[in-house]
């Protein structure tokens, strides 16, 4: 990439603005495009960064007035050229890190190699405590945003590139030739729920401004080229906004010791959705896909009941499907905002995409699934 004008001196930027201004000039130095995950943390993450020390990571953090910057370091232990004698390799980097409207809500980004983001920035968060939780934008979620970026331009939205999926099977990448971003989501695989939209790359342009970026439904994005305004005050602020709607399905759901009460995170589809016996076997092959789990299976047939618990942090929950179109998540004792959201979003991928609610939405009471010894 041709570089032009003059880089802002990183010295003297305490600003969000500016380090806005910052890393779009950068972007027009380097051939590295801005790679970014929004998530949650129910404390501050300079807190979590400074009381935890995942293995194998090294973390240096600097703050600013309204954003942090930390030099972050991993080692890796394997075989190959890209190993030392030692067997070691580094992945070494920069991020950035700041808090949106939303309380809770984070965004971090570096403008550096596909490398230190996949295994450096990403596996960090993913390794820190339960304070930390990665969350997901179902394809309604992503519909939403798109809509609401589509209302703050004055343009055309454009998708280039899209990966669309089926829950636990095949992956269709589409390409689009100056599509309009509706056209992803009235497609027939998404529109009758058959498939996921999982990445959509896109393009935004105006007479003034243009953007290409990336969005994924993991609360991933990418900021390729630009105006910094559009990435950072209108994509990120969205995306921020539903990640946040996220949060507040999952946070304080455990049960309380001494309690069967619950309230039941809800996934509903449209009636008559889930037909036949082997909709429960394909729920269950979901719930084993989840990593770092166990799927304890009590009933299969005719209704569905297991109990998952996540080896990370020892949250419980049981899953059932009582009804052709619904499935219901009872919390256990203790479970995290960041298990209720890995279970719920593998259902979604793994078994089919449906509307998440929280509250009882089963003609049944749940106590009658359990038994009294």
């Amino acid at each position: 990439m041709e570089k032009t004008g003059t880089l802002l001196d990183f010295e003297h930027i305490d600003t969000l603005s500016r380090l806005s201004q910052y890393t779009e000039q950068r972007l027009h130095h380097e051939d590295d495009p801005v790679r970014a995950i929004t998530f949650v943390s129910e404390q501050s993450p300079v807190e979590v960064f400074n009381d935890f020390d995942p293995t194998g990571f090294r973390i240096e953090i600097e703050e600013r007035e309204e954003f942090i910057t930390a030099s972050l370091t991993r080692r890796l232990e394997g075989q190959g050229e890209e190993y030392d004698e030692d067997g070691y390799r580094y992945i070494n980097g920069e991020f950035y890190l700041f808090p949106h409207d939303n309380p809770g809500v984070y965004t971090a980004y570096t403008v550096s190699s596909s490398d230190f983001y996949k295994h450096g920035l990403k596996r960090y968060l993913q390794a820190l405590p339960p304070d930390v939780s990665l969350s997901f934008m179902g394809s309604g979620d992503l519909r939403r945003l798109f809509e609401a970026l589509d209302d703050s331009i004055d343009g055309q939205l454009i998708a280039t590139r899209a990966v669309i999926k089926s829950p636990g099977a095949n992956t269709d990448v589409r390409y689009f030739d100056d599509t309009d971003y509706f056209e992803v989501f009235n497609s027939s695989e998404v529109a009758e729920e058959d498939y996921y939209v999982d990445k959509l790359e896109f393009e935004i342009r105006q007479s003034s401004r243009e953007f290409s970026g990336q969005v994924s439904r993991k609360g991933e994005s990418r900021f390729v080229d630009g105006e910094s305004t559009i990435y950072f005050q209108l994509l990120l602020e969205n995306i921020a906004s539903l990640i946040s709607d996220k949060s507040d399905l999952f946070s304080d759901r455990s049960r309380e010791y001494g309690s069967r009460e619950a309230e039941p995170i809800q996934i509903t589809y449209r009636d008559g959705a889930i037909e036949g016996r082997e909709e429960n076997y394909r729920l269950i092959r979901a719930l084993d896909g989840l990593s770092k789990s166990s799927v304890t299976v009590y009933h299969d047939n005719p209704y569905m009941h297991a109990s998952v618990l996540d080896f990370n942090d020892g949250t419980t929950a049981d899953v059932f499907l009582t009804s052709d179109s619904n499935v219901s998540i009872i919390p256990g004792f203790n479970a995290s905002q960041r298990a209720l959201s890995r279970i719920t979003d593998q259902i979604l991928e793994g078994f089919r995409e449906g509307d998440i609610s929280v509250g009882r939405g089963s003609k049944r009471e749940f106590d009658d699934y359990f038994s009294e010894g």
